[in-house]
């Protein structure tokens, strides 16, 4: 999620701390990361090797199939991998990631801000669930945004990391601590091994001599090397850094240990004598750390500086409605507690509802946002009276006295309507207007009067005003984001005078697609404004380069059916504050919803789709699995029917509350206002 949200860490300063925007709720037990430290069902793949003629190759765990990786630029650096296995990051000069199998999709990381030196961005590592990378510029530790959404800047202070020390080789543990190598008396002698955190007020040495430090995928164990009678010998401790015990004692180097996802077994390069020296040779070799065995993986001169491919499965939500039970209320049993009952692991409980005419595609995308940041799910009901489907779902989901949105005027929801639903017990609050643009600015003036972000869509069709109401509403309980819609190029006075009473100096103002920007164009404004415009071919591009813009690293995304807007609809509003959606046709997944899901795939673990198998058959799943991870065969499928999902599924993703930042590290959040991370506004509207 593009952010400059950011709150500061005890160890970390606040211009460098991490992307914070918590959860303002807890997700759903589907929603919800793994558990940072149980790192559970991880299997050990491939192992890549800096070498070969294009920089990088990889080898079967036996030796077998090793090959050149192409198009992925390395400068002798081990290529590391995400923690799902689904991409490398290596380098050269400049740290990039991308895919071993098929097109690479590179991305390269920006050059780094803020540091005391420039140079290359040394030994990158992917951290945290994938969404950042470290590494070591000029002696200093870095981390930025795997998918480049922002530039690296420095993790820690000038007090924690003084001009008299080198800081090099991060490696990232699961609960977010780093441990590096530093190198003092003017970078030439090294100190040993430390740690930071978000607990320490300042690094921490744990181990007095040692280099080279990794995590185990558990994030147990450290394996490091240490030099001993002359010798480079391989050491493992515990994460901690107590319990240090050598696992080799040969007369030869060894050096740069990877530990196997499975653990248990160091892979590590292999010399028979002193590294560099004449005669010396070079393999790669797998040791067994309890038996104290080793066998060979390559042969001389096929590569060295191995790392170990993790394989951990992500996850595919799929939730639809069976029976009596809509897609509207599908979505709702997916996210929320049942009012009055035990809280179940991993719901939320719900503080309103939106009620919308089943009917009216446009009309409803206005509730996204809102039932997002009134933390409420989105009902379909027809114009003329409530049905039994949707008072069956407000009874279940909200305590009497809540209030329940009417989104529109009497001639989409009767007066009846509002009747019925106070019969229940509820306060019905109609929001209404003459037209959609008006009523656009009536909904927006209920979610906050000086909002944060303004979003900007055509309400002639439902495609770009889901994509603008789902990211306005990824600012959840945060913060406040509005969509006002045109209609075509016309905006109405309502929406005008909303916009006019902002501040620009305060606003975010972003136009999502073509029509919304020439809308803006012609709209009367009384003050200068700056915007960033969201356009595109076609509407799955417009819904692609939005969730570009907005959101960065996210471990959530939501892909939906094109042609459905009540998927759309109910599913954007409940999983809107917790990632991007996309736009994907039914009987494949869409180039840009793929194209945007690989790009990112360090860090998405899960993707969420909202209707049955007509809007996503088997050649569309597989296709989110290739592209989130290492294949499809490591996605696992929740089946969310009418919207419960399995206990055992549930409970197979760690716990549904998300850990607290000072425990498992910083979770990331939408924007909250202008700031650095954001690119270059598109356009200026002049009044």
């Amino acid at each position: 999620m593009n952010t400059n949200s950011r709150r500061a860490l005890a160890a970390f300063t606040s211009a460098a701390s991490l992307a914070a925007g918590l959860l303002g709720a807890t997700a759903s037990s589907v929603q919800a990361a793994p558990a940072a430290t149980a790192a559970t069902g991880v299997s050990g793949g491939q192992i890549s090797l800096h070498g070969g003629p294009t920089g990088i190759q990889v080898v079967n765990a036996d030796g077998t199939g090793l090959r050149s990786v192409p198009n992925i630029p390395n400068l002798g650096y081990a290529p590391n991998w995400a923690p799902d296995g689904s991409r490398v990051t290596a380098g050269n000069g400049r740290a990039a990631t991308g895919r071993i199998t098929g097109a690479t999709s590179l991305v390269t990381l920006l050059k780094p801000a803020g540091t005391r030196a420039g140079g290359n961005q040394d030994d990158p590592v992917f951290w945290m669930d994938g969404r950042y990378v470290l590494s070591s510029v000029g002696g200093q530790i870095v981390y930025g945004a795997s998918d480049a959404a922002w530039a690296p800047e420095p993790l820690m202070t000038s007090s924690q990391e003084p001009t008299s020390v080198c800081d090099v080789h991060p490696a990232g543990n699961v609960d977010g601590t780093v441990a590096f190598e530093r190198l003092d008396r003017n970078c030439q002698v090294s100190s040993g091994i430390y740690t930071v955190n978000s607990n320490t007020a300042a690094p921490k040495r744990i181990i007095a001599s040692g280099s080279a430090p990794v995590y185990s995928a558990d994030g147990r164990r450290l394996a490091f090397t240490r030099v001993v009678d002359g010798w480079s010998q391989l050491f493992t401790a515990n994460a901690d850094g107590t319990g240090v015990q050598q696992v080799t004692t040969d007369a030869s180097d060894h050096a740069n240990p990877t530990w196997d996802p499975a653990g248990g077994r160091l892979a590590y390069d292999a010399h028979t004598s002193h590294a560099g020296a004449a005669g010396d040779v070079q393999t790669v070799r797998i040791l067994d750390v309890a038996s104290g065995t080793s066998t060979q993986l390559t042969g001389a001169g096929q590569g060295d500086k191995p790392s170990w491919q993790p394989l951990r499965k992500n996850t595919l939500n799929r939730v639809y409605g069976t029976g009596p039970i809509g897609i509207d209320a599908a979505a709702s049993r997916w996210t929320f507690d049942t009012a009055g009952a035990a809280h179940q692991n991993g719901l939320i409980a719900a503080k309103s509802a939106v009620l919308i005419n089943k009917g009216n595609a446009t009309y409803a995308s206005l509730a996204v946002a809102l039932g997002a940041e009134k933390q409420g799910p989105v009902v379909s009901t027809s114009s003329g009276a409530l049905d039994a489907s949707a008072a069956s779902e407000l009874k279940r989901v909200l305590p009497k006295g809540g209030t329940v949105y009417l989104n529109g005027a009497t001639n989409l929801l009767a007066a009846k309507v509002a009747t019925q639903v106070e019969a229940l017990g509820y306060k019905a609050l109609r929001l209404e207007a003459g037209d959609l643009s008006s009523l656009s600015a009536r909904v927006a003036k209920q979610i906050a009067a000086t909002p944060s972000w303004v979003f900007i869509a055509d309400g002639r069709e439902y495609h770009d005003p889901i994509a603008a109401s789902t990211a306005a509403g990824g600012l959840g309980y945060r913060g406040t984001g509005v969509v006002l819609l045109s209609n075509g190029t016309s905006m109405s006075t309502a929406a005008t005078n909303f916009l006019n009473g902002l501040d620009p100096d305060k606003t975010g103002l972003v136009t999502v697609g073509a029509t919304a920007d020439a809308a803006l164009q012609k709209m009367k404004l009384s003050k200068d404004w700056g915007y960033w415009s969201m356009t595109g071919a076609t509407h799955e591009d417009v819904a692609a380069n939005l969730a570009r813009f907005w959101w960065d690293t996210p471990l959530s995304v939501t892909v939906e059916d094109t042609w459905t807007w009540e998927n759309a609809v109910a599913g954007g509003a409940v999983t809107a504050t917790y990632g991007p959606m996309l736009w994907s046709t039914q009987a494949t997944l869409s180039s840009q919803a793929e194209k945007y899901l690989t790009e990112r795939s360090a860090s998405i673990w899960s993707v969420n789709a909202f209707g049955g198998n007509v809007s996503y058959p088997p050649a569309n799943r597989t296709a989110i699995g290739n592209a989130i991870g290492a294949s499809s065969a490591w996605m696992d499928t929740v089946w969310a029917v009418g919207g419960v999902a399995p206990k055992t599924a549930a409970k197979s993703l760690g716990s549904a509350e998300p850990a607290p930042e000072s425990a498992a590290g910083p979770q990331t959040g939408p924007v909250t206002a202008p700031g650095r991370h954001l690119p270059a506004k598109n356009g200026q509207v002049v009044k």
